[in-house]
């Protein structure tokens, strides 16, 4: 075990309660990873809650211990409570309630390479396609046991932030973590029928919306829509429901780019993007 590992394992045996956050506007890697390594915790015999700003968005209510996932609360944790990022690039995208608590955390698990190991101890695997991969990976290498629970959170945090294992980043292990993630107990049908045949109607309608407004551009290799809050208000969707509508542009097959704008609060605008990869 290297220097790195063996402080991770010490920070986890040496404290009894722990707090998870990840990212705002979380996702399927976000809340898998989260609730992947808490029920990992709570199996070794350790006290955990589980913090995101946004709270438990409803497209994850189906995610075994998704009740476990409060608001961010305003007070910081006891000072003995061992507080642990997931899956989060930059320590301001835990949010404005983390910041105020004036810590930083003790651990920084994360797969994203830009990652600048804001924590005391961080572990990031910028090679790994998805922080459930880097986290359950990390697990088994510190002999900690994934219960059935853990397993299914870790695989749909894999499932999704591979893009159904079609990105890229997807490697021979990737597909080795699935394959051990599913005899623990993870069910790949349930998990693509939960994620992605399980929309409601307010999804469905946003998703119909966009999809009409998108333009195309430059012989139609670069496609875009926006959304707006009069959207949402038509809908009834909430922002947390926009997840995966960018794979659904470059199902055509002229498009190499493919790019939503969103207007948000104290005029940002957020942007995601997707490409080909040239």
């Amino acid at each position: 075990m290297n220097n790195e590992l063996h402080q991770i394992k010490e920070f986890l045996d040496s404290h009894e309660a722990f707090c998870i956050l990840a990212h705002i506007r979380p996702d399927g890697d976000a809340y898998g990873t989260a609730l992947g390594l808490a029920l990992t915790l709570q199996a070794a015999g350790k006290k955990v809650s589980v913090y995101n700003q946004d709270g438990m968005t409803r497209a994850y209510g189906f995610l075994p211990g998704f009740e476990m996932v409060e608001t961010t609360p305003t007070a910081p944790p006891p000072p003995e409570t061992g507080i642990i990022a997931v899956d989060t690039s930059t320590i301001e995208r835990l949010g404005a309630r983390f910041l105020g608590w004036n810590r930083i955390p003790d651990l920084n698990l994360d797969h994203h390479a830009s990652n600048p190991r804001y924590a005391k101890i961080n572990y990031i695997q910028g090679d790994s396609p998805a922080s459930a991969q880097t986290v359950y990976d990390l697990i088994e290498e510190l002999g900690f046991r994934c219960p059935p629970g853990a397993a299914i959170n870790f695989y749909i945090g894999l499932m999704t932030d591979t893009g159904s294992f079609c990105f890229r980043n997807t490697t021979a292990r990737t597909f080795a973590v699935a394959s051990e993630l599913i005899s623990l107990g993870a069910d790949p049908t349930a998990a693509a029928q939960n994620c992605f045949q399980s929309c409601s109607v307010e999804r469905f309608r946003l998703q119909s919306e966009a999809l009409a407004a998108t333009r195309f551009a430059y012989d139609n290799r670069v496609a875009w829509y926006r959304l707006t809050a009069d959207l949402y208000e038509k809908t009834g969707a909430q922002p947390d429901e926009v997840e995966n509508f960018l794979d659904i542009l470059q199902t055509v097959a002229s498009v190499q780019v493919a790019f939503m704008l969103e207007p948000l609060s104290e005029g940002k605008i957020r942007v995601s993007l997707r490409s080909r990869g040239h």
